[in-house]
């Protein structure tokens, strides 16, 4: 099939025919070591991200929550007092379990720890976001008492005194 010359080229290799690599060859150890820190890299950035995304998955729901508050009746009905009680058990829960959210969802080791504990606090900030729009829905539906409530009492002690 081949030439003889070729094969003989192919099968004795002499040292007189061996040639250098040039220069702009990278060997093949190197490119396996070079794409496997590039993974390595790419998937810690990738858990970075997604560990932020963690932390502003509580502000994503502020709107949401806010337009069903909105929305919803102020008189004190069952429906009412259930979505304003969910309003605040949710957010409650998951700032007393934020650690184990953290640990759970991320990968911990891969982040700093100054970033970690940034992304808690974000996390825990936007709960409390939640908790305001609770508070909001609370004053709206008239459970939370204001200074025209006391001035009942206000005036009795005056007379009193």
């Amino acid at each position: 099939m081949f030439p003889p010359t070729l094969l003989e080229l192919k099968a004795n290799k002499p040292a007189t025919m061996m040639l250098a690599s040039p220069p702009s060859l990278i060997p093949q150890q190197g490119i396996e070591k070079t794409k496997h820190k590039s993974v390595n890299l790419q998937l810690n950035k990738l858990k970075y991200k997604k560990a932020w995304e963690l932390a502003y998955s509580p502000a994503k729901n502020i709107p949401m929550n806010l337009i069903m508050m909105y929305f919803s009746p102020n008189s004190l009905q069952i429906i009412s007092i259930m979505m304003t009680v969910n309003l605040f058990t949710t957010p409650l829960k998951d700032i007393f379990n934020c650690n184990e959210i953290f640990e759970k969802s991320v990968d911990v080791s891969v982040i700093d720890t100054y970033d970690l504990i940034m992304m808690k606090m974000f996390f825990i900030v936007c709960h409390f976001g939640t908790l305001l729009v609770g508070m909001w829905k609370l004053n709206s539906m008239g459970i939370i008492p204001t200074k025209a409530d006391f001035i009942g009492s206000v005036n009795n002690t005056l007379e009193t005194i």
